[in-house]
């Protein structure tokens, strides 16, 4: 009886992008998962992935996006509006709802979990029924990025803020367990400005959660890397992101390989 594998895709930001190297890499070697989960970015591929699109459709579809600093870097230091995010405008749902070919968690190729958080309780959301687009929408709500997400009434925030890598949602359902984790180097990519503290310390506190989590749940591997030279908010650079990340998803792929023996 083969393994069953499960993956759980984090990165709140454009370092989520990183993701999609590593699913072109499992599928080199013809590796699928069994059940996946999501949090932040790591949510909107989790659930192209489980649509059954390729890495390559994934980028298709950030091609087709007029990212705010294709041509220069976005400048955060102008953002006026706080009330909105700085991405609110691209109408992502929408195009996520026309070119996704599954839109529903029962019609997906495998399993999917989508977590996210409410914003008023704080409490994790995990999303497995019904329609997907919302569930996506709430998870990637990413703080000054896009604005928090109603659903039912309730207010959801991104679920990197209470599980930046949602490995123990599907630990029970798969026998072997690998997550996930792109970061950014904060101090590295942007000189300190209030932006740049605010997120250096929200990666600070997103890196301790993972770390209580794993005293709790076994995961067979976790693949924590650091996208470097840009920000959370570089969406524009995926081809950088993407490119840069290849040859350490390629040795990722090779280590799902031998853990399915």
């Amino acid at each position: 009886m083969s393994k069953k594998l499960g993956i759980a895709f984090g990165g709140s930001g454009a370092q989520g992008i990183a993701n999609i190297a590593y699913i072109k890499a499992l599928e080199a070697l013809e590796i699928k998962p069994d059940i996946v989960s999501g949090s932040g970015i790591g949510a909107v591929v989790a659930a192209m992935y489980a649509a059954g699109m390729s890495s390559q459709d994934m980028i298709d579809f950030l091609l087709e996006i007029n990212f705010p600093g294709s041509k220069r870097p976005i400048n955060i230091n102008k953002i006026k509006d706080a009330k909105y995010g700085i991405l609110d405008s691209l109408g992502l749902e929408e195009y996520y709802q026309m070119i996704v070919p599954v839109k529903v968690f029962d019609r997906l190729y495998f399993p999917l979990k989508i977590v996210a958080a409410n914003w008023a309780t704080g409490q994790q959301v995990v999303f497995d029924s019904g329609d997907v687009g919302p569930a996506v929408r709430s998870a990637v709500s990413i703080p000054g990025v896009f604005m928090p997400n109603e659903v039912n009434g309730e207010i959801m925030m991104d679920g990197t803020c209470v599980n930046p890598v949602p490995f123990d949602v599907i630990r029970d359902d798969c026998d072997v367990l690998v997550a996930i984790d792109p970061q950014v180097n904060e101090q590295e990519s942007l000189a300190p400005t209030v932006y740049s503290v605010i997120s250096g310390a929200f990666n600070a506190a997103k890196k301790a959660m993972v770390i209580e989590k794993l005293k709790t749940c076994k995961v067979d591997h976790l693949e924590s890397i650091v996208v470097e030279e840009i920000s959370i908010y570089d969406f524009a650079f995926y081809h950088e992101i993407i490119e840069s990340t290849e040859e350490k998803a390629g040795l990722f792929a090779l280590k799902v390989q031998d853990l399915l023996k």
